[in-house]
C-alpha cells in the first residue's frame, strides 16, 4: 500500500481520496489519510490530500498571524469547538424542527443515530408506511429530548438502535443505559411495540469501546427479557467477532451497502413479523 500511496503522492497535485479508497479497500480511509500524511512529510510534498479545503487549511492564515504559541491554542481550540459545536447543533435543530412539523401517519419508526439516519429504510419499506427518525451524532440524551416526535406519526412499531456516541464521548454505560431505559419506559407507557436493536462493535479506531458496547448490549438484554420488548442482535451477522471488519465499513463506525443489505435481510422479516 505504500508504494502505491507514494506514486499517487509523486504524480498528482491532488490526491482523489475517494480513488484510492476504492483501489485500497478494504481499508478504513482513516489509515488511508494517515498514511498519505507520513509520506507527504517524509517526501517533503506539497500534494493536497483531497480538493476539500479542511477547516485546519481555512484556519491556518489566521493562526499564523498569532505570534504567542499559547495563544495559538487557545484560539484554534475556541474555533474548532465553536464549529464542531455548532454545525452538529445546527443539523439537530433543524431535523428535530422538521420531524416535529411534518408527522404523516407512519406504522413504522426507525430511532436511532447516524447508523440509522443513513439506512435505506426508503428503498427496503417500500411497502410499510415509515418515517426515519435517526439524527446523526445523537446520543441518547438527545433522543430523550425528542421523544416525542417518535409518537407525533401515531406508529405501531419503533425499532431503535443507539449509545455508541455517548460511549465515543467518554459517557459510562450506567448513564447510556440509564437514559436508555428511560426512553423505553416512555413508549412503554404509551402502548408502543418496540424492537431494541444491539449497539453495534466498533472497528480498529475505536476498537477500546467494544468492552463497553458487550457491557451495555448485556444489560439490555436483560432488561428487554424482563419487560418484555422485542431484541435483536444485528452484531451476530456484522460482528460475530466482537469487531467491525473493513468488509462493513471505512471508517470503523459506519455502515457500507454491504453491511445494510446484511442488517435489512436480518431486520426486515422480523419488523414484518412483529406488524402482522
Amino acid at each position: 500500500m505504500k508504494a502505491q500511496l507514494k506514486t499517487h503522492l509523486l504524480n498528482n497535485e491532488t490526491v482523489d481520496l475517494y480513488e484510492l479508497f476504492h483501489q485500497l479497500q478494504p481499508i478504513s480511509i482513516y489509515e488511508v489519510i494517515n498514511q498519505l500524511h507520513q509520506l507527504k512529510h517524509e517526501l517533503e510534498l506539497t500534494t493536497k490530500l483531497s480538493p476539500l479545503v479542511s477547516q485546519i487549511d481555512g484556519l491556518l492564515p489566521k493562526l499564523n498571524a498569532i505570534d504567542n504559541p499559547k495563544d495559538q491554542i487557545e484560539w484554534l481550540c475556541t474555533e474548532i469547538d465553536i464549529a464542531q459545536r455548532g454545525h452538529s447543533m445546527s443539523r439537530y435543530i433543524h431535523l428535530v424542527d422538521s420531524h416535529s412539523t411534518f408527522t404523516p401517519k407512519a406504522d413504522l419508526v426507525l430511532f436511532g443515530d447516524s447508523i440509522t439516519e443513513w439506512g435505506p429504510w426508503q428503498d427496503v419499506f417500500t411497502h410499510i408506511p415509515h418515517v426515519n427518525r435517526g439524527i446523526a451524532g445523537d446520543t441518547t440524551f438527545g433522543m430523550l429530548r425528542r421523544i416525542e416526535t417518535t409518537l407525533a406519526v401515531q406508529p405501531k412499531l419503533i425499532t431503535i438502535m443507539a449509545g455508541i456516541n455517548d460511549l465515543s464521548q467518554g459517557f459510562s454505560v450506567d448513564s447510556v443505559f440509564d437514559n436508555y431505559t428511560k426512553i423505553l419506559a416512555y413508549w412503554q407507557r404509551n402502548n408502543c411495540e418496540i424492537l431494541v436493536q444491539s449497539t453495534l462493535f466498533c472497528g480498529q479506531k475505536l476498537v477500546h469501546l467494544n468492552a463497553q458496547v458487550t457491557e451495555l448490549n448485556d444489560r439490555l438484554v436483560a432488561y428487554c427479557q424482563q419487560h418484555q420488548i422485542n431484541y435483536l442482535d444485528v452484531n451476530a451477522v456484522l460482528c460475530p467477532n466482537q469487531f467491525l471488519s473493513n468488509e462493513f465499513t471505512c471508517d470503523d463506525l459506519h455502515l457500507n451497502a454491504r453491511a445494510y443489505s446484511t442488517w435489512i435481510n436480518l431486520l426486515q422479516p422480523k419488523i414484518e413479523t412483529l406488524l402482522s
